[in-house]
């Protein structure tokens, strides 16, 4: 099922962990390294961690397991961008006997993800290269990576490969192309995603759509609204001042009494 890692002359046996050589136990096994991707440790810090509790991140989550549904016992289920384990750690807590598979470049958040979810077989890898065969996965998730890849149409092209015949993909992208700005830009999106853009894509990769919707689409007016009035403000911020408006966006966000009211 894994091709074997760089350096190696087999796939190490798996054990909440790795097991490399005599008596260690790696977190992850690495295929490929972080190089230009469009994340950092400092990122991981700042967006992924608020991400556990920020009430857009908790719908994000609910709504591709309410898509996942009913598994097989043994199901294979890849997390693609998996980064510090929080979608994981509900897949474990939904399908206890599942195979979670988790994949992401930076390896800072893969050992925490470890940390929360031992038992997932994590891999460094690229998401349109990914080390897995052929039809050999029942369900693909994402929660908000395929913003961060220059060529999403590769990646959606991987996930068709490894899909089994009959399996199924739940991905979730931020929507509202013309909303693009600072925040984006700081955290390393590509795009943000087009009515109808993903759909079309993922058909073109070969995946049969079966849904596209919006989630939080109730929050949208508000949304557009205040991403039209910081792109006046602060789109032209650099440096040490971009970095604390984006902070001040996730933390005003994260504390918004709208998550509590929705």
């Amino acid at each position: 099922m894994l091709a074997v890692p760089p350096g190696t002359d087999a796939v190490p046996r798996f054990d909440d962990g790795w097991l490399i050589g005599e008596n260690r136990c790696a977190p992850y096994l690495s295929y490929a390294q972080a190089g230009a991707v469009n994340w950092s440790d400092e990122l991981e810090s700042l967006h992924e961690e608020s991400s556990r509790t920020h009430f857009l991140d908790l719908w994000t989550r609910a709504a591709i397991l309410e898509q996942v549904g009913d598994l097989p016992e043994h199901a294979v289920v890849l997390d693609l961008g998996c980064s510090t384990g929080h979608l994981l750690q509900d897949l474990r807590g939904a399908y206890p006997q599942a195979m979670l598979i988790g994949v992401d470049l930076i390896a800072a958040g893969l050992e925490k993800a470890h940390a929360h979810v031992p038992s997932a077989r994590l891999l460094q890898a690229d998401t349109c290269d990914l080390p897995l065969a052929e039809d050999s996965v029942d369900v693909v998730v994402s929660a908000n990576m395929l913003e961060h890849v220059a060529d999403d149409r590769n990646a959606l092209a991987e996930i068709r490969r490894v899909l089994r015949p009959g399996a199924r993909a739940a991905l979730v992208v931020p929507g509202g192309a013309r909303t693009y700005d600072y925040y984006d830009r700081f955290l390393g999106h590509e795009r943000r995603y087009a009515r109808g853009e993903l759909a079309r894509k993922a058909s073109d990769a070969g995946l049969e759509v079966i849904e596209d919707r919006y989630i939080a689409s109730l929050c949208y007016p508000a949304f557009w609204l205040v991403k039209q009035r910081n792109r006046l403000r602060f789109d032209r911020l650099e440096g040490d001042a971009l970095a604390e408006r984006v902070a001040h966006d996730i933390g005003t966000t994260r504390d918004s009494r709208v998550g509590r009211v929705l």
